[in-house]
């Protein structure tokens, strides 16, 4: 399996922008989010990519590609998503506001049910991510994630 199949669920920790219900505090907004974009994304919804990343995003996944701007995050999912790869858990562990309107989200993610390219089911894989998360119009969006497996001999 191409580190590019396991980006498509993995990024999904790194997921964004959501309008807070009346009342919601922030941290819970984004919990929300990150929540959605999963669920969204599993269920192999490609309309998650523009609802919760800024337009000048940017995501480094865990094969080391950059990729900058909303729509070329877009491009790379889409084609992630018509080859499927398993399905995602995501926990925060942390979310540290450096401004009301700035955030960075620590999270782990695992991937279970992937396959590989001869359709044998894979070990679970691990991974963290990292996010800066910024509030505009009172919605919050990625703005840049980092993703990065965790290394663990099951994941050969």
């Amino acid at each position: 399996m191409s580190w590019q199949r396991i980006s498509l669920l993995a990024v999904v920790v790194c997921f964004g922008m959501v309008r807070a219900a009346h009342g919601q505090s922030d941290e819970d907004a984004i919990r929300h989010m990150v929540s959605d974009a999963v669920r969204r994304l599993n269920q192999g919804d490609g309309t998650a990519i523009p609802d919760f990343w800024d337009e000048k995003a940017d995501y480094v996944g865990i094969g080391g590609q950059f990729i900058r701007g909303r729509q070329a995050i877009e491009d790379f999912f889409t084609r992630l998503l018509k080859v499927g790869s398993g399905t995602e858990t995501a926990t925060i562990e942390q979310i540290r506001f450096l401004s009301p309107s700035l955030a960075i989200v620590d999270g782990s993610w695992t991937i279970t049910g992937a396959r590989d390219a001869g359709g044998k089911e894979l070990a679970p894989i691990y991974g963290r991510g990292c996010e800066i998360v910024q509030k505009k119009q009172r919605r919050w969006r990625f703005v840049a994630t980092r993703e990065m497996v965790v290394w663990n001999p099951s994941n050969q």
